[in-house]
């Protein structure tokens, strides 16, 4: 879906900030940076991108990013975008109407995804119906890992039903889209461009054993898998690639892959991480000497223009300028960080309430920011190792609870988070500060 920029890039720099949760030294950037980052970035697009069109780069990710980001865009900017498209199916490839490719099919998952984002409706463009071009399995996979993927993550951005097609003999079906991209995860837990699945069941085995995940393409299967983690072998698959994605992280907090170190292998990985709930700002897995994944990939951000840069350093052919498609994955990369991970939340006040029980109150979390609940933390020590209790609190309107069972005449120190719910899993922002109270 995503085409690749291969250059070299010398191992980039970044300044540290404050951070929760990790070893004592590690960073995090701040909430504040990355919402200037986030909103400067989302005016850059869309003032230089006057003329949104049919395509992978000023056009559907454009439109995808902004829809995702809530930003507010005029109905005339959306027009532009839709008749850009209905030129393009009218005229087809080829010269062919309907036709937006003949093998990359996911032209088609592209358009989907960006329709449901923007609440258009991708089974009628032009009279034609995109979703049912992804009902051929074959067609779908024909050209790799890429394929399967993205028509996952198509059907499921608008809860597709996939249309029954006469003459088609194998048939796509989610379960055969699920089962496809996990026979495609290699030994090391990533998935790879590279990998050709064949008959040969000994050559299937060396190729997995060989090739190393690319943190591209494995968070870009991460993404389509998370939603299915009720199953077994989804959430073991996702389980390995978690892993796979943090070995691989450079010293700096980013990666290097195909020869180069990029703002875009970055923008995916927070995006699959996101979406199976881990933090990439703040969870130690994903900090390298005190280095998050979101500040790296700010490390890479423009601020005098708001875009993103492909690479930090001049080579191959590539300045260290503004880059139209890392801007884009950038921007939908934050966008999935800011309607997946809460604000830092603020604690008001923590009292007695009794021999055994606390009264814990704070501020309720803004209405932009993503919230599903909050965590009360509690421990005997400032370091939270020593009877540690845990409260969860439904609701983003609730904004109190008395914590009971305590000990009695013990000091302790307390803290709030809050915390979304996605697909199923817990995604919880920083800390707020630290209450103490004796009882």
């Amino acid at each position: 879906m995503k085409k690749r920029i291969v250059s070299l890039l010398l191992i980039m720099t970044l300044a540290l900030t404050m951070t929760f949760g990790a070893s004592g030294f590690a960073s995090a950037a701040s909430q504040g940076k990355i919402t200037e980052a986030f909103e400067k970035c989302g005016d850059y697009i869309y003032e230089t991108v006057t003329e949104p069109i049919f395509g992978s780069i000023g056009g559907e990710w454009v439109m995808y990013g902004l829809a995702q980001a809530g930003y507010p865009m005029s109905d005339e900017y959306i027009a532009k975008y839709q008749a850009s498209v209905e030129k393009a199916v009218r005229e087809g490839y080829r010269g062919v109407p309907g036709q937006l490719h003949d093998r990359k099919y996911t032209e088609y998952s592209r358009v989907i995804v960006a329709y449901a984002a923007l609440g258009l409706n991708p089974t009628d463009i032009a009279g034609y119906n995109m979703v049912e071009k992804l009902a051929d399995f074959d067609s779908v996979v024909w050209q790799g890992i890429n394929g399967p993927i993205w028509a996952l993550r198509a059907l499921d951005a608008g809860n597709y039903d996939i249309p029954e097609v006469s003459g088609i003999e194998n048939v796509t079906t989610r379960q055969k889209l699920i089962n496809y991209i996990l026979s495609n995860q290699l030994d090391d837990g990533g998935w790879n461009l590279y990998y050709s699945e064949s008959s040969d069941a000994s050559e299937n085995a060396k190729q997995k054993a060989q090739l190393k995940g690319d943190p591209d393409l494995t968070g870009m299967a991460m993404t389509a898998l998370a939603p299915y983690r009720s199953q077994t072998k989804v959430k073991a698959a996702l389980d390995k690639a978690v892993k796979c994605l943090s070995s691989m992280q450079n010293s700096d907090g980013g990666y290097t892959a195909w020869g180069a170190s990029s703002s875009e292998s970055i923008s995916q990985a927070i995006c699959g991480l996101t979406s199976v709930g881990i933090n990439p700002n703040t969870d130690s897995r994903f900090k390298k000497n005190g280095k998050s994944l979101v500040d790296a990939l700010l490390s890479f951000y423009d601020e005098k223009t708001g875009g993103f840069r492909h690479v930090n350093t001049a080579s191959g052919g590539y300045e260290p300028v503004v880059n139209q498609m890392a801007t884009e994955q950038a921007y939908y990369a934050l966008a999935a960080y800011k309607n997946t991970v809460p604000d830092k939340t603020t604690i008001s006040n923590a009292v007695k309430s009794g021999s055994t029980s606390v009264k814990v109150t704070w501020k309720k979390a803004p209405s932009s920011s993503a919230c599903t609940g909050y965590q009360v933390i509690l421990a005997t020590n400032s370091g939270f190792t020593k009877n540690v209790k845990k409260v969860v609190v439904s609701g983003r309107s609730t904004v109190s609870k008395k914590v009971t069972g305590l000990s009695k005449g013990k000091t302790y120190y307390v803290k709030v988070r809050a915390y979304k719910t996605v697909n199923g899993v817990k995604v919880y922002g920083a800390y707020s500060s630290v209450k103490k109270v004796k009882l």
